[in-house]
């Protein structure tokens, strides 16, 4: 007895099937219109506020490089006048020692005037006194030298 064989019977392969989208529900047209114009006044807004607070930086930038330059500005004249103190103490000390040799000066000249004066009063006076001393000499020696005079005796009465 022979068999019959049995006749396979092929599957149909399930064929994928492709996602269906749904379609979504499209909004109005005005209601998208009215949408997109407050967006765009948002973005607006946004973009005001973001110049604003640039306008705002911006200004905050320049005062501090206004505050550094006003800060340099007064070191450099606090400097210039501490510079301009000490070029006057130099001076006034200067001007000190200058009096001082000038005093001297002064004092120095009157003293050499009175050694002058004094050296040709000197020579003066030595000279005169070598006048007189000579006259005396020269009379003592003429005295010695004339004959002494004896004198007579007188008689008892």
């Amino acid at each position: 007895m022979a068999r019959k064989k049995k006749k396979v019977v092929k599957k149909a392969v399930a064929s994928k099937k492709t996602a269906v989208k749904k379609k979504v529900a499209k909004k109005k047209p005005a209601a998208n219109k009215a949408a997109a114009k407050k967006k765009a006044a948002a973005a607006k807004k946004k973009a005001a506020a973001a110049k604003k607070k640039a306008a705002v930086a911006k200004r905050k930038i320049a005062a501090a490089k206004k505050k550094e330059a006003a800060a340099k500005k007064k070191a450099a004249a606090q400097r210039a006048a501490e510079a301009k103190k000490a070029m006057k103490d130099q001076i006034s000390a200067v001007q000190a020692d200058l009096k001082v040799a000038r005093e001297e000066l002064k004092t120095a000249a009157k003293r050499e005037a009175a050694l002058i004066k004094m050296a040709g009063n000197k020579e003066a006076a030595v000279a005169k006194f070598v006048e007189s001393w000579t006259k005396k000499q020269l009379a003592k020696m003429e005295k010695s030298l004339k004959p002494k005079k004896r004198k007579a005796k007188r008689k008892k009465s």
